[in-house]
C-alpha cells in the first residue's frame, strides 16, 4: 500500500482494518540517531513496514501494554540493520495519535535494555505459534531468550 502523505517526519499510512494510523518515521530508516533500532532499508520498504503493522493489528498480536508485535515471512526474514526478526510497534499515548515501530530482538527487552517485556508475553509468543504466524523454531528462540 502506499503512503497516504509524505511529512518531514516520515510516511502516513491507515486506516488498518481496525482504524489504527501508522506512521515510518524516517530516523528509524537511517535519517537520523544511530541510537535507534534501524529497519533494515534493504529489505523492509516503508509499505513492508506498514503491512507488518497492519498484520499485526489484523491478528491482533498485542501484549497487555496493547503493544503490538510483527515479523515478515512469519519471522523468517531479517528486517533490521542487527539482524532483528520482530518488530515492536508501542502503542501510542493517546488514542488517535499515529503509531510507528521499529525492530528489536526480545532478549534485550526481556533484560530490562529497552522496556520490559509484559508478563503474558510468553504465552503471546504460544498463542502466535499456534496460529502459524511465527514459525515454531522462532518462537522457541524468543521462549528460550535467544533473540
Amino acid at each position: 500500500m502506499a503512503p497516504n502523505n509524505t511529512t518531514s517526519d516520515g510516511y502516513e499510512y491507515g486506516p488498518t482494518v481496525n482504524g489504527k494510523m501508522y506512521l515510518s518515521l524516517l530516523y528509524h530508516r537511517g535519517k537520523g540517531s544511530q541510537k535507534k533500532h534501524m529497519w533494515d532499508i534493504d529489505i523492509v520498504e516503508p509499505d513492508d513496514e506498514y503491512d507488518i503493522f497492519h498484520n499485526s493489528d489484523k491478528h491482533d498480536m498485542y501484549d497487555s501494554n496493547r503493544d503490538y508485535w510483527g515479523v515478515l515471512e512469519k519471522g523468517k526474514a531479517k528486517i533490521g540493520t542487527k539482524g532483528e526478526r520482530i518488530s515492536k510497534f508501542e502503542c501510542p499515548s493517546n488514542e488517535t495519535d499515529v503509531w510507528h515501530g521499529y525492530p528489536l530482538f526480545t532478549h534485550e527487552e526481556r533484560q530490562g535494555k529497552r522496556n520490559s517485556l509484559p508478563s503474558n508475553f510468553d504465552l503471546l509468543v504460544e498463542r502466535w505459534m499456534k496460529f502459524d504466524l511465527i514459525t515454531q523454531e522462532l518462537g522457541k528462540k524468543i521462549l528460550r531468550e535467544k533473540i
